[in-house]
């Protein structure tokens, strides 16, 4: 028995050990990005774009990015306005799928630690220092912490929420939220979700393959059904 205490103790202590580490990692991550995103010392509002390398970003980075996007239709000159949205939205994509997972790994891990304001997000042209509201990257952390302890069943619920959040966000950056861009971090849906699910441009369609091959065999049987009754 005393063995057996001794061996519940360790492994709490562990136990202990190993979420006193991830906490001090996560942290670590929270300070290293706002670090990047807005250097010490810093307070004019071009050092926002700080850890933006991408120059198809135009040196916009952070919430002076954000006020770019959102700001009023010539409020902001910029020649590539336009252009930049077109090139955000995989960035904004990438940032709320990162928040909605560190939610999620959290939840796993027992602990509630506020999200990043600012995310270092990778392009194909090198990085962009994005950043979204507080209230919507809050929101986005919450449901991935929920989704961290909830069931399949549960899913619908949390993927609406999910769906109203993004579309603000979306709104906000007037760039075109398509259907179930975030379903595969809430899955499932039953059926009307599975109509979404269409092949890419330039892919056969599967489905209809099949349809074909089983009239072609149904034919065939018959044919030979028929030949059967003739002999």
């Amino acid at each position: 028995m005393i063995y057996f205490f001794m061996l519940a103790i360790l492994v709490g202590l562990i136990g202990v050990g190993v979420l006193a580490l991830y906490v001090m990692d996560r942290v670590h991550k929270i300070e290293k990005q706002t670090v990047r995103a807005v250097p010490a010392g810093s307070a004019s509002a071009a050092s926002a774009a700080f850890g933006t390398t991408d120059p198809r970003f135009e040196g916009f980075g952070g919430q002076r990015l954000w006020e770019l996007l959102t700001a009023p239709d010539g409020e902001v000159a910029t020649p590539a306005n336009a252009q930049i949205r077109h090139l955000y939205a995989q960035v904004l994509q990438r940032h709320v799928e990162e928040v909605f997972e560190e939610g999620t790994l959290d939840g796993r891990q027992g602990v509630r630690l506020p999200p990043a304001a600012v995310r270092i997000i990778k392009t194909s042209g090198g990085q962009v220092a994005s950043w979204l509201p507080p209230a919507e990257s809050h929101a986005i952390y919450e449901i991935g912490l929920e989704r961290s302890v909830s069931s399949g069943n549960g899913f619908s619920a949390l993927r609406t929420r999910l769906e109203k959040v993004c579309a603000r966000l979306y709104e906000k950056a007037g760039i075109e939220l398509m259907p179930q861009l975030f379903g595969h971090l809430l899955p499932g849906g039953g059926a009307g979700s599975a109509k979404q699910v269409l092949p890419a441009i330039g892919e056969p369609d599967l489905a209809a393959g099949v349809g074909a091959g089983a009239e072609e065999r149904s034919g065939g049987s018959e044919t030979v059904v028929e030949v059967i009754k003739k002999m």
